[in-house]
């Protein structure tokens, strides 16, 4: 027979049972809303943190070692690190689960009622509308929450661009090392690298005022209407954009984060997490990319091996005795010879470009501290500057003679357009360490070389219509969604990548491989690639050359893409009043062009090849008919192989404006436009000056509609691309 519990036993059960389901019911409102704050936008939508290794951080500090750099917590070969921890201690949202409150108590009571309502996303929305003495000023000292918000570094960076972006933006040179030669840890750990920028230029705004104010203006009085007069403006001392100290040391302390406990917040920790990443072995270790030794490169070999098949290939040692490879390392030669002129930088996540000189770009690469930093990408190096482009371009020729300009095998087709019309095609790239360019093609179907100069570089390469983990591109490829970090992109999709390494068909696997100075990789038309900057030891930054081109073997790919592909068409719509041929146009002119060449490779002496040489008991008519006939031929098969397809996965005529039929008909009237201009010379009348398809899909505006239907026009972009990149 079973005894019965006391009723005072009972009760205290009764309360015990009580208390563990009100604790439970609480543990699950928290995860709840967790869930709804992460799911709402406190963060990049439905995932807002990488799924990083179980053995990340398994103290829960936000850091690799207690946020002291460098050290792996997990301990084994695989295990996520981090080079710092974060520099205002924000921590993931998850661990407010493990605070002594369970609750926001340094959000909510810092935000008030109204704010508190936003998530973060919103937040530094609303923080973007700040102008940068307010933000410093006003927002930094209203609570311990807002001084977090109001320090991340990309709302500084926004600020800097838009007051000084378009006249250059002055960086002021790096802190010295520490006293005992070493690195101290919290000096990587140390935020504000924009917030450092934004002072140093406004104090050289003052600088230049105070002395403007005092040359222009009677010593009592200081005329504003001055700064408004467009001809005063002209004889005020320009300000100086060089990092020379200007203002005193003292002016331009550096700003020390103060770290705050009880700071949560997905949103903060992402960007953190994908800017202070350290490389892992797995990620540089496979080489899976033909790799050839530059002696053993012929140019047989390479346009039949490679170019026709459209194949990567990495040459080792083809840059070693090139000018720039002696001259580029010491950088104050790179100082001297740039001196003022402005290059520019972009970045995925920037609203607008800025200009740099190259002392202050480097000054920038030594301490960048955002997610997607700025990435010097500059087309008119060769202008601004022949000296850069000097210490290669003969060089060049001489030593890869498949990429001469002058050869016979049909390089560089489109400088045949001249450079003043031609689409842009060469680049200095320069950019910090673990910076680089994410998921693309380059444009117009154009193959590329890439030589690093200094630092090395991490490539992956995905085939022609297989896309990379993470990128989803639309039908007709207008359109690519893909996070926007490079550090993004290694957390979130590298398990998956790894998978892909085991592909069934080869053909569908990525290929990857380490380029480093004196190497230069050619990168086939319509392969995506990603490259990441790893450097070397002592290198603050990673510089690199690139050149696109069109040649006899990618020719068909690009006459198909200037006729059905217009709206796509880069790197000349931003320069129509400097001479460039508009996009729409593109196609015609670059077959009038190719039929001029025609005509010239006909008439033109030099030697003989060897078909040539066989016959060389036929008349001067019979060479130049040969040789014409050569040129003819070519231009015909690039046409007819136009006409059938695309002979690159890369695209497709799948696209809401422009189905086969209509790329059809596009080619089509390439072909009559080509065998018009060859049998002109007796008429007057000209071909259309584009097509029906053409002028269908002559983009000026870009239309999307929102969340909440509603149609958003944007300006067509000027397709400037990285080969970002």
């Amino acid at each position: 027979m079973s005894e019965e519990r006391p009723p005072a036993r009972a009760d205290a059960d009764d309360r015990k049972r009580r208390r563990l389901l009100r604790r439970r019911r609480r543990f699950q409102e928290m995860e709840m809303e967790a869930s709804r704050r992460a799911y709402s936008g406190n963060g990049s939508g439905g995932a807002c943190l990488p799924p990083l290794p179980a053995n990340d951080d398994d103290d829960c500090d936000g850091g690799g070692d207690n946020g002291k750099g460098g050290v792996n917590d997990g301990g084994g070969n695989g295990g996520f690190r981090t080079l710092f921890g974060h520099p205002y201690g924000v921590l993931p949202y998850g661990n407010i689960h493990l605070s002594s409150g369970g609750d926001d108590v340094v959000r909510r009571p810092g935000l008030g009622p109204l704010l508190s309502a936003l998530n973060d996303e919103q937040l530094l929305c609303v923080l973007s509308y700040v102008d940068g003495k307010s933000l410093g000023g006003g927002v930094s000292l209203a609570s311990r929450f807002l001084y977090v918000m109001s320090h991340h570094d990309e709302l500084w960076r926004d600020v800097c661009l838009r007051k000084w972006g378009e006249g250059g933006i002055a960086v002021p040179p790096p802190p010295p090392p520490p006293p005992n030669g070493g690195r101290n840890g919290d000096d990587d750990n140390r935020g504000g690298c924009w917030r450092d920028i934004y002072a140093h230029n406004h104090a050289l705004e003052l600088t230049t005022s105070s002395s403007t104010t005092a040359t222009t203006t009677s010593p009592r009085r200081t005329s504003r209407s001055h700064y408004n007069d467009e001809d005063a403006r002209e004889t005020r001392p320009r300000r100086r954009t060089t990092s020379a100290n200007t203002t005193p040391r003292s002016f331009l302390r550096r700003h020390e984060p103060i770290r705050i406990a009880g700071i949560y917040s997905d949103v903060l920790f992402r960007s953190w997490l994908c800017r202070s990443f350290a490389f892992c072995p797995s990620w540089l270790e496979i080489t899976t990319v033909p790799t050839l030794n530059h002696a053993d490169v012929t140019i047989d070999l390479f346009l039949k091996e490679y170019e026709e098949r459209n194949v990567p290939l990495l040459i080792k040692g083809a840059s070693n005795n090139w000018a720039a490879m002696k001259k580029w390392k010491d950088v104050d030669y790179l100082r001297n010879v740039t001196g003022d002129v402005k290059f520019r930088a972009t970045s995925g996540a920037a609203p607008l470009p800025a200009k740099f000189t190259l002392d202050d770009y480097l000054n920038y690469c030594t301490y960048a501290t955002e997610e997607a930093p700025m990435y010097l990408f500059d087309r008119s190096f060769g202008v601004s500057c022949p000296e850069l482009l000097h210490d290669f371009d003969n060089d060049l020729s001489r030593t890869c003679g498949w990429w001469d300009r002058n050869s016979k095998h049909g390089h560089d087709l489109f400088g045949l357009l001249g450079d003043g019309r031609r689409p842009d095609y060469q680049w200095l790239i320069v950019g910090p360490v673990r910076s680089g360019s994410s998921f693309h093609i380059d444009p117009n179907c154009t193959h590329a070389w890439n030589a690093p100069i200094i630092g090395r570089k991490r490539w992956i390469f995905y085939p022609p219509g297989v896309a990379p983990p993470g990128v989803y591109p639309s039908p007709d490829g207008d359109d690519v969604c893909m996070p926007i970090s490079i550090g993004e992109w290694f957390l979130t999709h590298w398990d998956e990548h790894v998978r892909r390494r085991a592909h069934p068909d080869p053909s569908k696997r990525p290929l990857e491989c380490t380029a480093c100075p004196g190497d230069v990789l050619f990168v086939p038309h319509g392969w995506w690639h990603m490259v990441l900057n790893i450097g070397d030891v002592n290198d603050c930054a990673s510089i690199a050359l690139t050149r696109n081109y069109v040649s006899s073997s990618n020719l068909p790919d690009v006459l198909r893409f200037l006729d059905t592909k217009v709206g796509q068409i880069s790197g000349c719509r931003d320069r129509r009043g400097e001479g460039a041929v508009p996009p729409e146009d593109l196609g015609r002119e670059f077959r009038r062009a190719l039929m001029e060449a025609l005509e010239e490779k006909g008439d033109e002496g030099g030697e003989a090849d060897d078909d040539e040489k066989k016959c060389c008991d036929e008349g001067l008519d019979s060479r130049i008919q040969r040789r014409r006939g050569k040129w003819a031929a070519l231009l015909e098969k690039s046409e007819k192989r136009a006409k059938e397809g695309w002979g690159c996965d890369a695209w497709s005529d799948l696209s809401p404006t422009c189905s086969g039929i209509e790329a059809t008909c596009a080619l089509n009237e390439g072909i009559d436009m080509m065998m018009a201009v060859e049998n002109q010379r007796t008429t007057t009348t000209t071909p259309s000056r584009s097509s029906i398809l053409a002028r269908a899909k002559r983009p000026v505006f870009k239309t999307r509609a929102d969340g909440g239907g509603a149609v958003i026009s944007t300006p067509a972009s000027d397709g400037f691309s990285f080969s970002f990149l």
